[in-house]
């Protein structure tokens, strides 16, 4: 084995099978973490992220933090995932680098809430990369070969988000859309950023509850020891999180003047902070 795959092979996640499934960037964002001992790290990690959503969320209204009491955010909480940090990048555009180390996820919020300072940011932090080890991405690619994420409409029923494209002129609908086309983990916590979409008290009430049922009935048919989770899992993920937000997003309609392809039309809780 090349000693650019033992690198990224070299960092394992135990029970499962499969080694360090992210970008450069990612390890350069964990890197103040790794002073810390591990379980004050993960704390301070999820503290953070956590921290920064509830903030841009409640820059406008106090209902949309009715996401931190959803079955995905809390899975997020308890697994110390990404999504919470990804999801405050929309609502904090300087933040917008962030995404870079997760572009499963950054790339649908991106196309979602485009800014310069985002793309300015990721640049940079994907050039410092490039400084620090310069043979990263073929690693990172080698190591992504045994992944068991899919594109969604490589799932059943995942084709469906493609109608996010019906409402291409509206954040969420781009959202959704590229949701489509990107690979994706068949866990609640990708949910989070789902959030976004939601325009109302009533939506967003909906988008926790949905998300609640499905860590629930997670609970109980935990994922399976597969390459994949299981048909299951995503069948959970599916219809708990992403068909849903399918469902309000497809209620939605634009108001006002038609705005240009992929120019951000921002619904109340990214709007709020600018």
């Amino acid at each position: 084995m090349p000693v650019r795959e033992k690198t990224y092979a070299a960092i394992q996640s135990p029970p499962w099978p499969w080694t360090l499934q992210y970008p450069l960037p990612a390890v350069l964002v964990a890197v103040p973490f790794s002073f810390f001992p591990l379980e004050l790290a993960r704390s301070a990690f999820m503290a953070m992220s956590a921290g920064l959503l509830a903030l841009g969320l409640t820059r406008r209204a106090w209902w949309p933090l009715l996401v931190l009491l959803g079955g995905p955010m809390l899975i997020a909480l308890f697994s110390v995932q990404w999504s919470p940090l990804l999801t405050a990048a929309a609502l904090f555009p300087w933040l917008g680098a962030i995404w870079v180390a997760k572009p499963t996820t950054g790339a649908p919020l991106f196309s979602a809430y485009p800014d310069y300072r985002a793309f300015v940011g990721g640049l940079a932090l994907v050039a410092l990369s490039f400084a620090a080890w310069p043979h990263w991405v073929g690693a990172w690619r080698a190591a992504l070969d045994d992944a068991p994420q899919r594109a969604a409409i490589l799932r059943p029923g995942g084709i469906l988000l493609l109608l996010g494209l019906l409402r291409w002129r509206l954040p969420e609908g781009r959202q959704l859309a590229m949701l489509a086309l990107v690979p994706l983990s068949p866990h609640l916590y990708e949910a989070v950023p789902l959030a976004l979409v939601a325009r109302s008290r009533q939506e967003m009430l909906a988008l926790s509850v949905c998300g609640t049922v499905g860590a629930l009935v997670g609970h109980f048919f935990p994922p399976a020891h597969l390459p994949d989770h299981g048909p299951r899992q995503w069948a959970i993920v599916f219809l708990a999180g992403y068909l849903p937000a399918l469902v309000i997003v497809l209620r939605h309609r634009v108001r006002g003047p038609t705005p240009a392809p992929f120019e951000s039309t921002n619904p109340p809780l990214v709007a709020a902070v600018g």
